[in-house]
């Protein structure tokens, strides 16, 4: 029987380890361009090459899914690793330092695990299914705030959102005129983070893929928060989507965003 406790210390380290490379590497100058705004670098390369190499040996049988390369095709099996190397690389190629290594085991299509860590600010987001989510290893909960007008939300420009401005603005005058605020880093994997312990209210994003919010669904809920796509739904493993999430308040006045 897998020790998932034991299975997290483990990823804790690899995690870190991996993390060394952003600060080895020099994305400014090892970068190529997969799309719109969408950037690849050296760094994302080796941390998901060291990842593998090592994630693989946790657990025997289990596979990769992840962002890079020729692993973002691959299958959902009994056990799986679904990593992004790095959440947030177009913030690493321009110095803007919010970018993470986002981490879920998937069993049997099921979220077991979830880790992100920020190494900025040597922050180590973790879940296990039906334990609650942490902080460095204190308990992490959602907001309990109840009022709109109150909330601070985080809002994406994720793909998904390309060629529909006139919608995305109008969204976003919505909550600019009737909360607190809004709030943009560039990071789902680390916005989804900051909904689960309450520096947000809220999250928004559209245009995800798994290895984008995997970690952070599990996370979210264990901390007590509510995740659902874009379509009003409960969030499952779909390979592509949008994520409203965090407290249960103000998600579901989010739910006015949903098509």
């Amino acid at each position: 029987m897998i020790n998932y406790h034991e299975i997290l210390i483990k990823i804790e380290k690899l995690m870190k380890d991996a993390s060394k490379i952003f600060f080895e590497l020099d994305p400014k100058n090892n970068f190529e361009m997969k799309g719109r705004n969408d950037y690849v670098t050296e760094v994302d390369f080796k941390v998901q090459e060291f990842l593998e190499k090592n994630l693989l040996k946790l657990i025997e049988g289990s596979n990769l899914l992840a962002e890079e390369k020729d692993k973002s095709k691959s299958e959902i099996k009994e056990y799986t690793w679904v990593l992004d190397p790095v959440d947030g690389t177009t913030n690493l190629v321009h110095e803007f330092n919010h970018s993470v290594i986002s981490l879920a085991l998937l069993e049997n299509s099921q979220i077991i695990i979830g880790a992100i860590y920020d190494p900025f600010r040597d922050e180590f987001f973790s879940a296990i299914k039906g334990e609650g989510a942490k902080l460095n290893g204190s308990e992490i909960k959602t907001s309990d705030c109840k009022n709109f007008s109150e909330a601070l939300i985080g809002s994406g420009t994720g793909g998904g959102r390309v060629g529909r401005a006139d919608e995305t603005f109008e969204m976003l005058r919505f909550i600019y005129n009737n909360t607190n605020g809004i709030r943009h880093i560039g990071s789902a994997a680390l916005e989804m983070c900051y909904a689960s312990c309450g520096r947000y209210d809220a999250f928004i994003d559209e245009g995800l893929n798994l290895w984008d919010y995997a970690a952070g669904t599990l996370i979210v809920r264990e901390a007590g928060g509510l995740v659902i796509n874009i379509h009003g739904e409960e969030v499952g493993c779909e390979r592509f989507g949008g994520i409203i999430c965090g407290n249960k308040n103000i998600v579901e006045e989010l739910r006015r965003f949903v098509y």
